[in-house]
């Protein structure tokens, strides 16, 4: 069974295509929500404090009230993070038969692969995102079934991310 991919449907021409319980209003598309300047508040957590046990603190509040939060000072440097973003992005332009080589397997619970998740409903509306999960780090839980060999970079860009993580505890 073929399992049909957002991007798959996006790239219709034809807007009456894709299923009204995924068309958003106007008001409510990323172009037009998509907040810029504005600081909403979320936890940003300093890896340059040197007080590991205030760090952890502070990630565990931020994950139990936000569920997210921005970490700075992580010494990733800023063009290797923009090389990972361009690999990325080169990877989900590839034609589909290219990405379903990295597919999850039909059933499995495993987060690593290409795939498509239906998000919990916003007004009635469904979230449905097409994604590429893999582990990056530690070396050894690396699954390199799950990481692309197409665009030809994209393994080399990864593993030079991975090895500019800094975990300061």
């Amino acid at each position: 069974m073929e399992v049909l991919r957002v991007q798959t449907i996006a790239s219709q021409a034809n807007e009456a295509a894709i299923p009204a319980m995924f068309v958003r209003a106007e008001t409510e598309q990323p172009g037009t929500t998509t907040v810029q300047g504005v600081n909403l508040g979320v936890p940003i957590i300093d890896f340059s404090n040197p007080n590991e046990e205030k760090v952890l603190h502070e990630i565990v509040e931020a994950c139990r009230e936000w569920g997210m939060f921005q970490i700075v000072n992580h010494e990733i440097p800023s063009h290797v993070i923009s090389k990972l973003q361009s690999v990325g992005k080169e990877f989900f332009e590839l034609p589909q038969e290219e990405k379903e080589l990295i597919a999850k397997p039909p059933g499995s619970d495993s987060l690593e692969g290409y795939g498509t998740k239906l998000q919990k409903e916003a007004n009635g509306k469904k979230g449905w995102v097409d994604h590429l999960f893999h582990i990056v780090w530690p070396p050894s839980s690396i699954n390199y079934r799950f990481w692309p060999k197409n665009p030809p970079a994209y393994r080399l860009v990864s593993t030079i991310y991975s090895k500019s993580l800094v975990i300061p505890f």
